[in-house]
């Protein structure tokens, strides 16, 4: 007889694709909870070592590492905040995707703002001027008019 069964799918490469466990009435307690541990430990492995693949952008010129929170252009660190730091990050995670700058606010504020944008407008300004060769035509953080502000698609690399 079954009395618990659960299902998790992973391959060798950390993808996730099959893992079983099945506990039965003839399973005492301490051996259920072993069993239990044991499977949840290696799904949070699993996990961890296919996330650290994940946690690189990289475009032409520019590497965004965000588990170290770093920016590397033309082999150099760029210094960001915090904030705009969290900017590029929601951009270049969705390049070509359009974001206004109310909803850019909302993301990285994690909060609704009814007042004046322009905070967001200035985020991206200092951004480029750390980025950008030429902040004045930047190629990075591109500007939709009238709309917002989205990483340019053709720099994946």
């Amino acid at each position: 007889m079954t009395r618990a069964l659960a299902v998790d799918k992973c391959n060798k490469a950390g993808d996730v694709y099959g893992k079983m466990l099945v506990l039965t009435f003839e399973d005492n307690e301490d051996a259920m909870m072993n069993r239990i541990l044991s499977f949840i430990n290696t799904r949070d492995e699993i996990t961890q070592m296919s996330d650290l693949n994940n946690h690189l952008l990289n475009f032409k010129g520019i590497l965004i590492d965000e588990v170290q929170r770093v920016i590397i252009r033309e082999n150099q660190e760029i210094d960001l905040t915090y904030t705009e730091f969290e900017i590029l990050k929601l951009l270049a995670k969705h390049p070509g995707i359009v974001f206004s700058k109310e909803q850019i606010y909302d993301i990285v504020w994690k909060e609704s703002y009814s007042g004046d944008y322009n905070i967001v407008m200035s985020h991206i300004r200092n951004i480029r001027e750390k980025i950008e060769d030429n902040p004045s035509k930047p190629i990075y953080i591109q500007t939709v008019w009238g709309v917002g502000y989205r990483f340019n698609k053709n720099l994946i690399a």
